[in-house]
């Protein structure tokens, strides 16, 4: 009897070069602990534990009962587009237009759009550190190299020009900056940012702005956009967000990027080819949702507050972390080298597959943003679950001392 050769499957190196989310590892392996049984408390996920507002829900329900259930343009609907440029225009006094505008299936393709759109293989881009987990494999995956600017613990992790200088060469294709940040909820500064967005103008650098958590800010802290800067360097700024977070939309599935309109036109032929248009009925909630949410946002943003107010002080009362106070979002990103060293622990990823076997709370290790020395805790749960886990997470810390 012959055997056959299995053949062997080949993948592209665009593939083998990049990994899965770290975040939806954790997710993965948490999930899986649960479906056995255990009690897992999720510090992972970067998700809203608040349903969607009722009336952007009601709108999505009227839009399938009204049939509104056909393609619609790929770059989005008119009317979702135009409540978008007016969003920017009324904040920053700009004088976006419609086709300045892209809506896609989360902000998460527009970014990934984004660098298929504007990176050669072998052109580099910027990315300060600690970043959100998908900037470097979405730079990889479209040839280019991501070189990582660690921002100052002395600033707060606070990203700043003097950061960024030392890294451009002549390959340097642009920047990615996020504020506020995940993981650290770090807000750059309005100077900072200004200083930043001239010198990319000077040197015909892009800058892609992710300003997913524009609306999560604690003690006074300030957002400024890039856009506001739009209508004086419309070929530098590129502005992507997303309704996941602020209005508790993750599985909608929308998001949008304001650009140069050649920029939208370009990532709109790659969506076309992908994709094609968002989903119409999450667009009709969209539109809802910039329109009247306001009162909904703004107790959500309290109830993080009242959660963070609590979380900082309990997890500095464990030794060995020490978390700094967020200015925006809903993480912390508390140090935890004081911990390396005893129990077998020797970075952030084996201390958080510890926190997770033996305190059955998921963490993500600080590796996964470029920062080892720190893990992300998601304070989107209620504060009873938050105070079970960091009870957990204290019980599990005095056992490694």
């Amino acid at each position: 009897m012959t055997t056959l050769t299995r053949p062997k499957i080949r993948f592209a190196s665009r593939v083998t070069g990049i990994q899965t989310s770290p975040t939806l590892v954790m997710l993965n392996r948490a999930r899986e602990m649960q479906a056995r049984g255990i009690d897992v408390i999720d510090f992972a996920p970067g998700e809203p534990d608040f349903d969607t507002p009722p009336s952007v829900a009601a709108a999505g329900k009227r839009a399938i009962d009204q049939g509104h259930t056909r393609y619609t343009n790929a770059l989005g609907t008119a009317e979702l587009r135009a409540a978008i440029a007016r969003k920017y225009n009324e904040c920053y006094g700009t004088s976006i237009r419609i086709a300045n505008v892209i809506a896609g299936t989360g902000g998460k393709q527009e970014l990934f759009n984004l660098m298929l759109a504007l990176v050669s293989p072998g052109d580099e881009v910027i990315v300060p550190a600690p970043y959100w987990v998908s900037f470097p494999d979405q730079i990889l995956f479209a040839g280019g190299i991501p070189r990582f600017a660690p921002a100052r613990p002395e600033n707060r992790l606070r990203t700043q020009l003097r950061d960024i200088e030392p890294l451009v060469s002549p390959r340097t294709r642009g920047l990615i900056l996020n504020s506020p940040s995940n993981p650290s909820g770090a807000v750059i500064d309005r100077v900072d940012l200004e200083d930043i967005i001239r010198f990319c103008h000077d040197r015909q650098m892009f800058l892609v702005f992710d300003e997913t958590y524009e609306r999560f800010l604690y003690d006074g802290a300030e957002h400024t956009s890039a856009a506001a800067w739009f209508d004086d360097f419309p070929e530098t700024i590129i502005a992507v967000n997303s309704m996941s977070k602020t209005y508790a939309m993750t599985g909608w599935r929308l998001g949008y990027a304001v650009a140069h309109e050649e920029v939208i036109e370009a990532i709109g032929r790659i969506q076309s080819h992908s994709t094609s248009n968002p989903s119409s009925i999450s667009q009709f909630a969209a539109v809802e949702a910039l329109a009247s949410a306001g009162d909904e946002v703004r107790a959500m943003i309290d109830a993080y507050a009242e959660r963070r107010k609590w979380l900082v002080p309990a997890l500095n009362a464990i030794p060995g972390l020490d978390c700094d106070w967020p200015d925006g979002a809903f993480y912390v990103f508390p140090s935890v080298r004081g911990l390396y060293g005893v129990g077998g622990i020797d970075d952030s990823t084996s201390l958080s597959e510890y926190l997770l076997e033996q305190a059955h709370v998921a963490v993500v290790p600080g590796a996964a943003f470029g920062a080892d020395d720190h893990i992300r805790i998601s304070y989107a749960t209620s504060l009873e679950r938050l105070q079970e886990g960091v009870a957990r997470i204290q019980v599990a810390v005095q056992k490694l001392l």
